[in-house]
């Protein structure tokens, strides 16, 4: 795996807990080339790479909501049981404004923006836009086709 991510192989990688993960540029060109939708979950900068006519990447940016809404619904998932840690107020503030960093930074990058305020509401909304995918041309750089 080193010497892939040497080769520039990885879209993009990491360690966690002395264990390598990454996302092979080759894993999506295989998912592309059976022509299925490949839906990652990329840091930003990742993006870039992958904002290409090789790709035609649909880019959808899920916002944090408003810091108490985020506390609600992680309480409701403490609650439930889908979650373990519960968010103090400082981790809903730094989450909030790293998604307006990210916002900022990126947004001429994003084909679609949802604010997750409420998950089943978000979801289906993400799932129309893939919905509308199937069927409506998505516009592209003129580059991308000629």
């Amino acid at each position: 795996m080193e010497a892939d991510i040497k080769a520039g192989r990885y879209l993009e990688h990491g360690e966690y807990e002395g264990n390598l993960y990454g996302t092979r540029i080759d894993s999506i060109r295989a998912v592309v080339e059976a022509g299925k939708m490949c839906i990652l979950d990329v840091n930003p900068q990742a993006v870039k790479v992958l904002r290409t006519a090789e790709f035609v990447p649909y880019v959808v940016f899920i916002e944090a909501p408003c810091p108490e809404t985020l506390r609600a619904m992680n309480r409701a998932a403490l609650e439930s049981g889908v979650a373990t840690k519960q968010l103090t107020e400082a981790d809903a503030q730094r989450t909030v404004e790293e998604s307006s960093r990210i916002q900022r930074g990126y947004g001429h990058y994003f084909d679609l923006s949802l604010t997750n305020d409420d998950l089943e509401r978000t979801f289906g909304r993400l799932r129309e836009a893939m919905d509308h995918l199937r069927v409506q041309p998505q516009w592209v750089p003129v580059t991308w086709v000629y």
